[in-house]
C-alpha cells in the first residue's frame, strides 16, 4: 500500500484573481515625483553642508514624502474573489499582509469611487488598497463592520467587476 499525501482543502473555491497592472504613463509621473523628492533630499544635503545643521522639519518632510511614495506606488496588490469573501493581499517591501472582506456583510459597491456620494453615507473608515500607478479604475465596496459602515477602495478590471456583479447583482450601484 502506498501512503497518500494530505491535500490542503480550501474553504471555498477561487472565482477570480487579479494583480496590480501598472500603467506606463502613470509610472512616468510617479518617477517624476520621485525625482522631485530626490531633489528635496539634495537641497537638504546642500543646506547641511553649508550650515552644518540638520533641519528636522525638512528631513521629516522628506521621510514622509518618500514613505508615501513607496506606499502608493511601490506596493502591489492582489485581489482574490471567492463566493463569500474578497481577499486583498498587500505585497510590500519585506512583508505580505491579507485583508479579507466578508461579502455577506456587503452594503453596496460601485464601478467608480465618487467622493461626493460616499462622503455623505456615514462610512466610518476607508481602507485604501490600491496602487496609484494601476491602470485599472478605482472601485469601492461598502460593508458592515461592527455597528457601522466601512469601505475598501481598490482597483480592478472590468472582468473582475463583472464577476463581483454576478455574485451580488442587487448590491451594485451604477453611476
Amino acid at each position: 500500500m502506498r501512503a497518500t499525501k494530505p491535500v490542503k482543502v480550501t474553504k471555498t473555491r477561487e472565482i477570480c484573481r487579479e494583480s496590480t497592472q501598472r500603467s506606463r504613463g502613470k509610472m512616468l509621473f510617479a518617477y517624476f515625483v520621485l525625482l522631485l523628492i530626490c531633489c528635496s533630499w539634495a537641497y537638504e544635503g546642500y543646506g547641511f553642508r553649508m550650515t552644518g545643521h540638520v533641519t528636522p522639519v525638512g528631513m521629516g518632510m522628506n521621510l514622509l514624502w518618500l514613505g508615501l511614495w513607496i506606499w502608493k506606488v511601490f506596493y502591489r496588490y492582489e485581489l482574490i474573489l471567492r463566493r463569500d469573501e474578497l481577499e486583498i493581499v498587500t505585497i510590500g517591501l519585506w512583508r505580505q499582509s491579507h485583508y479579507i472582506v466578508d461579502l455577506t456583510q456587503t452594503e453596496s459597491f460601485a464601478r467608480k469611487y465618487r467622493h461626493d456620494f460616499f462622503r455623505r453615507t456615514r462610512i466610518g473608515h476607508y481602507i485604501h488598497r490600491y496602487n496609484m500607478a494601476d491602470e485599472n479604475p478605482t472601485r469601492i465596496l461598502a460593508f458592515r463592520e461592527g455597528k457601522g459602515l466601512a469601505a475598501v477602495i481598490f482597483c480592478c478590471s472590468d472582468e473582475f467587476l463583472r464577476e463581483l456583479v454576478r455574485l451580488m447583482p442587487d448590491k451594485y450601484l451604477e453611476f
